[in-house]
C-alpha cells in the first residue's frame, strides 16, 4: 500500500510525459499551454502536501488518504473527459493537490509506527516503488499512447487510484493512535511550522533533501535535451539511458535497507552525499571537457542516483525524528521543500541550456555539493539538542 502511494505522483507525471504533443495537436494548443499540465500539477503537490500534513495530524491519516485518493481518481476521470486545453489543466491541478496525500502521508505513516533505522528502512522500501514507477511510467505511457490515445493515460492513472483506494479501505487500520485536535487550526500550523524551522536538525535535513531532490530534478529536465541533441541519441533510445538512473535509484534504495541494519543512518547519509558530490564535480568535468559519449556521461549520473537512495530515506526519518505528533506536517514540509528546490533547478536547467551539457552538470553539481555542505555545518556540527 505504501509503495504505491509513494508511487502516484511518478506516475502521473512520468506517464504523461509523452502524451504532452498529441494533447497539443487534438487541441490545438502551443507547446506553452499544455506545459501547463505539468507546472501546474507540480505547484498544486506542494500545495496538497502543505493541506493535507496537517489535515492528517488533526483527523488521522485514513481519512485524509481516503479523500484524497478519491479526489485523484475523480480528477483522472475529469481528465479522459476534457473537452480542451483549460479544463484538463484545471483536473491536472486538482489531481496534483490529491495526489499529495500520496507520498507525504505515507512517510507520516512509517514514522507512526517505527523511529530511528527502522524508519530509514521502510523509506527505503518505499522509495523502491518511486525507482520502479520512474522506469515503467514512460514506458506504459507510450505503449498506451500508441494504442488507444492520450485519454488511455489519464484513465489508467484513474483506474490506480480506484485500485489503490479499495487497498486502503479494506487493508488499512488507522496508524495514528492519539490524533493532535488543534494540528489544523492556522495558529498552531503556524507554531509548529515555526518549531520545525528552529530545530537545527530539522532544517539540516530539509536542506539537504532539498538539494539532492533538486539535483534529480535537474537531470530529469535537461536529460532529454542533453541525450537528444547534444548525443544525437535516437528518441527511440532515450528510455534506456533514463532507465539507467532509474535503476541507480532502485539499487542505491535497495542496498540502503540492507546496511541501514548494520551502520547507523547518519553514517549512510554522511557517506552518500560525499558520493554524491563526487558524482556531479564528475559529470560537470565531462561536459566542460566536451565529452560527446552519452554512456560515459550517464556513469556519474547512475552514482548520484545510487546515493539518493542512500540519502533520501535517511534524510526524511531524521527529519521526522523529533515531533512525532507531528509527522504529517513535517513530512509535508519536507514534500513542499523538495518540489520548490526542484521546479526551480528544473527552470534554471532549461533558461540556460546553451546546446551542450554544462547546464544540467553544473546545476547537479552545485547542489551536491551545497547537500555536503549543509550537512557538515548544519547536522555534524550540531549541538546535542535537537533544538
Amino acid at each position: 500500500m505504501l509503495a504505491g502511494m509513494n508511487a502516484m505522483t511518478a506516475l502521473a507525471v512520468d506517464m504523461s510525459l509523452p502524451a504532452m504533443p498529441a494533447i497539443g495537436r487534438e487541441f490545438a494548443a502551443p507547446p506553452d499551454r499544455v506545459q501547463l499540465t505539468l507546472s501546474l500539477f507540480m505547484f498544486g503537490y506542494a500545495l496538497g502536501q502543505l493541506l493535507c500534513g496537517p489535515l492528517s495530524d488533526r483527523f488521522g491519516r485514513r481519512p485524509a488518504i481516503l479523500i484524497g485518493l478519491s479526489v485523484y481518481t475523480l480528477c483522472g476521470l475529469g481528465c479522459v473527459f476534457s473537452p480542451d486545453i483549460d479544463t484538463l489543466v484545471g483536473f491536472r491541478f486538482f489531481q496534483a493537490i490529491a495526489a499529495a496525500v500520496g507520498p507525504s502521508l505515507s512517510r507520516a505513516i512509517i514514522r507512526d509506527y517505527h523511529g530511528g533505522p527502522r524508519a530509514s528502512h521502510m523509506l527505503s522500501s518505499v522509495q523502491l516503488a518511486m525507482g520502479c514507477a520512474l522506469v515503467v511510467a514512460p514506458i506504459l505511457g507510450s505503449l498506451l499512447l500508441s494504442v488507444a490515445g492520450w485519454r488511455a493515460i489519464f484513465l489508467a492513472l484513474a483506474a490506480f487510484g480506484a485500485v489503490l483506494t479499495l487497498i486502503v479501505w479494506f487493508g488499512f487500520a488507522e496508524s495514528l493512535t492519539a490524533p493532535n485536535r488543534q494540528s489544523a487550526h492556522p495558529a498552531r500550523i503556524a507554531r509548529n511550522i515555526a518549531l520545525f524551522f528552529r530545530t537545527r536538525v530539522c532544517v539540516g535535513y530539509a536542506l539537504i533533501n532539498g538539494c539532492i531532490q533538486g539535483g534529480l530534478l535537474a537531470y530529469i529536465s535537461g536529460i532529454p535535451y542533453v541525450m537528444i541533441d547534444v548525443f544525437h541519441v535516437a528518441p527511440r533510445n532515450f528510455g534506456f539511458y533514463f532507465a539507467l538512473a532509474a535503476g541507480g535509484l532502485i539499487l542505491g534504495a535497495s542496498t540502503n535497507r540492507r546496511l541501514v541494519r548494520r551502520f547507523m543512518p547518519e553514517q549512510l547519509l554522511r557517506g552518500g552525499l560525499f558520493v554524491q558530490a563526487c558524482a556531479g564535480l564528475v559529470l560537470l568535468a565531462q561536459a566542460l571537457a566536451g565529452s560527446d559519449h552519452p554512456l560515459l556521461f550517464m556513469l556519474p549520473v547512475m552514482a548520484y542516483s545510487f546515493s539518493q537512495g542512500l540519502v533520501t530515506p535517511n534524510a526524511v526519518a531524521g527529519a521526522m525524528e523529533p515531533y512525532p505528533y507531528m509527522a504529517g506536517l513535517a513530512a509535508a514540509l519536507l514534500g513542499a521543500a523538495q518540489m520548490s528546490s526542484g521546479g526551480v533547478a528544473g527552470y534554471v536547467v532549461n533558461a540556460l541550456y546553451n546546446g551542450t551539457a554544462v547546464p544540467l552538470a553544473g546545476t547537479v553539481a552545485l547542489l551536491s555539493c551545497c547537500g555536503l555542505a549543509a550537512y557538515h555545518l548544519v547536522i555534524y556540527r550540531r549541538k546535542p539538542a535537537v533544538a
